[in-house]
């Protein structure tokens, strides 16, 4: 009964961390799909500096990815926080201790070695230095020999080589007749390939299944677009050239897309002088489940597979 009773609480236990593990990774799965990411930027301009920062956030700002940088002061830079810590600093701070522990023990190798080190005998000093002129001349005899040797081959190799040389010069030109058939032949294959690929790949721009998964993806992805874009932005932007008529031109296209900024944003023309200067700020957010919905519809579309299927 011990025994069961034990095996018991070991399974029970592991059943509660299962559990635990699971409740943890349905909450995250959740959390990505129904607690929205948030983003956010901010940028300037003026006559001698400009600088921007932009942030991403998930979980009301528990976990945080940042950027950005400043001219005035030439630098750029990013952090990287969970609830609140910055994650670079600590893992800067432990690899500043581990690099600490490591010259520690090194210092500690240095002197046990130096407290058991022993100096050498004069009497040894003088055998190993004899013994080390010997084998030196031994060595620069050998290498004399050998250097001879390696001359008389280096010159029967020079020979050889050039008479193989002139033996392939010889073969190459009996060679070239064969060599310019085989290229009209294969050049008359390629051009061949070439049509009918040109025509398999004209025959499936112009099928119906083609038309309908493009335009699935452009429906899906203008849906895509305005759920992720920008849901305010404010600021104000003067610009200017020397020529008036340029100037003009692009404030008429910048008022295209004036349903996108509203009116938050101001845009100042300046028609007798060249600026640019001006802020922006702006804020949005998306949903991961907005996201998946439309994954799934395109995944899901037998045109989208057989036009997945057709690059593979």
């Amino acid at each position: 009964m011990a025994v069961l009773h034990i095996v018991l609480m070991i399974l029970k236990f592991i059943g509660i961390l299962l559990l635990i593990l699971l409740g943890i990774f349905l909450l995250t799965v959740l959390g990505v799909l129904f607690c929205p990411v948030r983003y956010s930027a901010q940028g300037y301009k003026d006559e001698n500096k400009y600088g921007g920062k932009a942030k991403v956030s998930w979980l009301c700002h528990l976990v945080s990815f940042s950027v950005w940088y400043d001219s005035s002061q030439g630098e750029a830079g990013y952090g990287v926080r969970i609830f609140g810590i910055p994650l670079l600093k600590v893992l800067e701070e432990l690899s500043k201790r581990k690099e600490k522990k490591k010259k520690k023990a090194k210092a500690a190798k240095v002197q046990a070695a130096e407290r058991e080190g022993r100096e050498i005998p004069e009497q040894d000093k003088a055998s190993e230095e004899k013994t080390s002129k010997e084998s030196s001349e031994a060595k620069e005899a050998l290498e004399e020999k050998g250097s001879r040797k390696e001359q008389r081959g280096e010159d029967f190799r020079q020979t050889e080589g050039k008479a193989q040389r002139l033996l392939g010069k010889v073969k190459a030109i009996f060679q070239i007749p064969g060599k310019i058939f085989e290229a009209f032949r294969k050049f008359q294959l390629t051009a061949k390939g070439i049509c009918d690929k040109i025509r398999k790949i004209k025959n499936f721009l112009e099928s119906e299944k083609f038309k309908r998964g493009m335009c699935l993806i452009l429906q899906e992805g203008k849906k895509m677009l305005a759920h992720v874009k920008p849901r305010k932005i404010e600021g104000r932007i003067k610009f200017g050239t020397e020529d008036p008529c340029l100037t003009g031109e692009i404030l008429g296209a910048a008022g295209i897309f004036y349903p996108l900024y509203g009116e938050n944003f101001s845009i100042e023309p300046c028609f007798d002088q060249t600026v640019l200067e001006g802020t922006i700020s702006l804020k949005g957010r998306m949903y991961g489940i907005v996201l998946l919905i439309s994954a799934v519809k395109i995944l899901r579309s037998r045109d989208i597979r057989y036009i997945i299927r057709h690059f593979n």
